[in-house]
């Protein structure tokens, strides 16, 4: 099961958004390993609200910093963040559906997987130079 570790590749130079980026991190491995360990539906269950809090909370606090700083970027931003929030919400109707099958579970971990990785290399890195950048003049 692949296993997601923190690099500086990873990073967007912004403490809070790295933070957070982190804590996503931490749970999804700990997805992983509930999976490996034949006990994925309980982890999927805590994974959900955990997502739940994560769109509310971090998309809300990187979006409201993107446009801060008049980041180019924020408009692709918010739209992979409501693709974000439709693919999961479909998977979690589809795993309840299922009645928490560990097939499901995987299916969502692969998914969160692919998006972690793509999403921060992608357009939060971007995000986090344009913070960051904006930063630097008005100091």
């Amino acid at each position: 099961m692949q296993r997601f570790e923190w690099t500086d590749a990873l990073s967007t130079g912004v403490p809070m958004i790295d933070s957070q980026h982190r804590e996503l991190i931490a749970a999804t491995n700990e997805i992983g390993e509930a999976l490996e360990r034949g006990n994925g539906t309980n982890a999927i269950k805590k994974l959900l609200v955990f997502l739940k809090f994560y769109a509310e909370w971090h998309f809300g606090n990187e979006e409201t910093c993107a446009a801060k700083h008049s980041c180019p970027m924020a408009g692709v931003n918010e739209a992979a963040h409501r693709k974000f929030i439709d693919t999961f919400g479909k998977l979690h109707d589809q795993y309840r559906q299922s009645d928490a099958s560990e097939e499901v579970a995987l299916q969502i971990y692969n998914e969160l997987c692919e998006w972690l990785v793509s999403h921060i290399l992608k357009i939060d890195t971007q995000i986090g130079a344009c913070i960051k950048e904006s930063m630097a003049k008005q100091a």
